[in-house]
């Protein structure tokens, strides 16, 4: 009976260190909202907006929005990676665009910086 109670209090601690390191923060980030600041540590990999898939830069580079709007040579579209955000105007959705849309979105994750997420598939 010994052994089970130290497994049970063992399994209740890690589960306490995986919430603390792993869900919370993903918690604080969907809370955050588009003006946010939003921890890069926990971004996940791939996100939906607008009904489409987004992977986030393999590299983790974050940039500023001087060198994005020289960089893209557009005002860049900045997003709420939360699980249930709005769809802004600008990115390729799952709907036909009348004219060009945004392959390339960013969530803000500093005072002045932003990571970007790449759409998948194409537009």
């Amino acid at each position: 009976m010994r052994i089970r109670r130290e497994f049970a209090v063992a399994a209740l601690l890690v589960a306490g260190v995986v919430a603390a390191i792993v869900i919370l923060p993903r918690i604080f980030n969907g809370a955050a909202s588009t003006t946010g600041i939003h921890d890069p540590a926990t971004l996940p990999e791939h996100i939906r907006i607008c009904g489409r898939g987004w992977t986030k830069d393999s590299l983790n580079r974050i940039v500023g929005l001087a060198e994005m709007r020289a960089r893209d040579g557009i005002e860049p579209v900045v997003v709420d990676p939360g699980p249930f955000a709005p769809c802004p105007v600008g990115p390729c959705g799952m709907t036909a665009e009348d004219g060009p849309c945004h392959t390339v979105i960013y969530v803000q994750v500093g005072e002045d910086a932003y990571l970007d997420y790449e759409l998948q598939g194409g537009p």
